[in-house]
């Protein structure tokens, strides 16, 4: 008899990455009858819209075997990249909280799940080290699809191998031949946090993590993005 486990997943809180986590949850949980999902949630000061519609969806989930646990709302003064970072900076005890009280309930209910791993969000790679405390694997799923993945990794690439940083090509047209896509990418195209120090930065941390990773699930299925799935499995990054 199989044993009961339970993943902690930790989405971005935005509307699309969110909806999108919940969705593979329940994926899951229909697969496999022994698995259990905690979502960790956080409701955005600045966007009532999103609050009201992570409720409905909270609402909408019927299973037993998916649960959510609400975080504190984080500081809404700050830039785009600095939220991101001190998202995961401020959140980290209660998260780690959190996880606790699930391993103290599996440790004190016979028949309860186990904690089994955490499955990240992209801009939420740095819980990885609370994955690592707790001594389970941890799994990215990529909300953005397998092409930008392997932009990251590209990015990261470019740096160590050249130091090369796009910094450099704010107002240029050049572009570069990225192996998750078929067709050369134009800088035009690139997000524009790709070109801010602090952006780029930010890239090439997450790279890093992802690298570490037990396993990466992408968001479209592999006939979508065949091309970009082949150029991510080389053996030197985790399955994707």
């Amino acid at each position: 008899m199989m044993k009961k486990a339970e993943l902690v997943f930790i989405p971005f809180p935005a509307k699309g990455h969110f909806v999108a986590a919940v969705e593979v949850a329940k994926l899951l949980v229909d697969l496999n009858s022994n698995l259990s999902i905690s979502v960790l949630t956080i409701k955005l000061p600045f966007d009532a819209e999103r609050t009201a519609y992570v409720d409905s969806l909270i609402a909408a989930t019927t299973t037993t075997r998916i649960k959510f646990i609400d975080r504190p709302q984080p500081d809404p003064g700050l830039n785009e990249v600095n939220f991101i970072r001190n998202l995961v900076q401020t959140q980290e005890p209660f998260v780690k909280e959190a996880v606790t009280k699930i391993v103290e309930h599996s440790n004190s209910v016979p028949g309860s799940p186990r904690l089994a791993g955490f499955v990240l969000d992209l801009f939420c790679t740095s819980f990885g080290d609370l994955a690592n405390h707790f001594g389970v694997p941890t799994y990215l799923f990529c909300t953005s699809g397998a092409g930008f993945l392997g932009f990251l990794f590209f990015t990261q690439a470019l740096h160590d191998e050249q130091n090369f940083e796009f910094v450099e090509l704010t107002d240029s047209e050049t572009e570069f031949t990225v192996p998750s896509y078929v067709n050369p990418v134009s800088t035009k195209l690139f997000p524009g946090v790709t070109f801010k120090p602090e952006g780029f930065g930010l890239f090439l941390t997450m790279a890093k993590q992802l690298r570490e990773m037990n396993g990466i699930m992408v968001n479209p299925f592999s006939e979508l993005e065949s091309h970009a799935v082949d150029s991510l499995s080389n053996g030197k990054l985790p399955p994707v």
